[in-house]
């Protein structure tokens, strides 16, 4: 059982300076800085979670994360953020601006009780950690949670859905489908209606704190996998796989890995287990095409603010008072959020 928190765990960090000037400043800093926030606080979340820190420490540490500098993130890119993912594809380290990190500070005593009520039960984003490092005299503020398509699957199609029409399609630039995208395939989340109802419900809860908060602007990250086309793929892969392996000589059961063995037995997980991370749903055992769906609320860390409140006149200025912006107040946003997704889970 987590222990129970006190005020001054909310404000608590723990830090550490390193000055050597024996390096070559060329190839690599002298002076590095590492600030953890509320350490006591994400630990326990992490364990409400379900995320071992053994597991968690060496996800983060033990292989060199990877950059996806394609689809929405080149978006991101341009804000000032940047995702990186851990090798095992379990969490994600997303570098956010000081004023978001304040913010979710500001927050974290609400949302660590409201994760404790539900019982982790809930499509917000799961935090795990918020570091600052600070490498000559430059800050990156991060924040690590848990991937929503952190599962042994490819994602096929993937949505970002926020209930609005204007400008929420996919381009170029920017591939990552959207509302507009989604209407126009017919697209439905098809997982039953004793799912649909269990999801609505935490969906619904979820949208509330965030109103409560004055948070708008946040979206449904949706990963779609095929599993016909799934299986399709994992024989050739296999296919070629095998033929490789014959070509080199080797014995594909005995190769080396780069992720220690006790990492590797942690994560063995059948299809029929892929429910743990909370963000994992099958469809329904009717439909004929099944899929297997991934989803989770992102991007909640935005207010409803004076910039915001300018974004909406603009945009109500160019686009009519009846146009379907994103950038509305927190109970219109959410209302309209909520009317969408009762239409797309069947």
């Amino acid at each position: 059982i987590p222990p129970l928190l006190l005020d001054t765990d909310f404000k608590a960090f723990s830090k550490i300076s390193i000055e050597n000037y024996n390096f070559n400043s060329d190839n690599m800093t002298g002076k590095f800085k590492f600030k953890e926030y509320c350490p006591l606080v994400f630990k326990n979340l992490r364990e409400r979670f379900g995320v071992k820190d053994a597991l968690f420490n060496q996800a983060l540490s033990a292989c060199e994360p990877y950059y996806e500098a394609q689809g929405d993130a080149v978006k991101e890119k341009e804000r000032g953020h940047k995702y990186f993912y851990s090798k095992d594809n379990k969490f994600v380290v997303k570098i956010f601006h000081s004023e978001e990190v304040e913010f979710m500070h500001s927050i974290l005593n609400v949302y660590y009780n409201y994760a404790v009520e539900k019982g982790g039960q809930t499509l917000l984003p799961q935090y795990l950690a918020m570091y600052k490092i600070t490498v000559s005299s430059i800050e990156y503020h991060m924040i690590v949670m848990k991937n929503v398509f952190a599962v042994n699957l490819r994602i096929h199609k993937k949505y970002d859905l926020k209930g609005s029409k204007v400008d929420r399609a996919a381009t170029d630039k920017d591939p990552t489908l959207k509302d507009c995208d989604f209407l126009n395939e017919e697209m439905k989340i098809r997982v039953g209606e004793q799912k649909r109802k269990q999801i609505l419900e935490m969906l619904q809860s979820d949208v509330q704190f965030l109103s409560q908060l004055k948070i708008m602007d946040y979206s449904l990250l949706l990963g779609v996998h095929n599993v016909v086309k799934g299986l399709e793929e994992r024989e050739g892969d296999e296919e070629h796989s095998s033929s490789d392996d014959l070509l080199d000589g080797e014995d594909s059961n005995n190769k080396d890995s780069d992720v220690p063995m006790e990492v590797e037995e942690e994560e063995e997980e059948g299809e029929d287990q892929i429910y743990e991370n909370g963000y994992t749903f099958f469809s329904d055992e009717n439909v004929p095409h099944k899929e297997v769906y991934c989803f989770g609320l992102i991007d909640v860390l935005t207010k409803y603010n004076a910039t915001k409140r300018a974004a909406h006149t603009a945009k109500t200025m160019k686009h009519g008072s009846g146009a379907e912006i994103s950038t509305v107040r927190p109970e219109s946003y959410s209302k309209r959020f909520m009317e969408f997704m009762s239409n797309a889970f069947v």
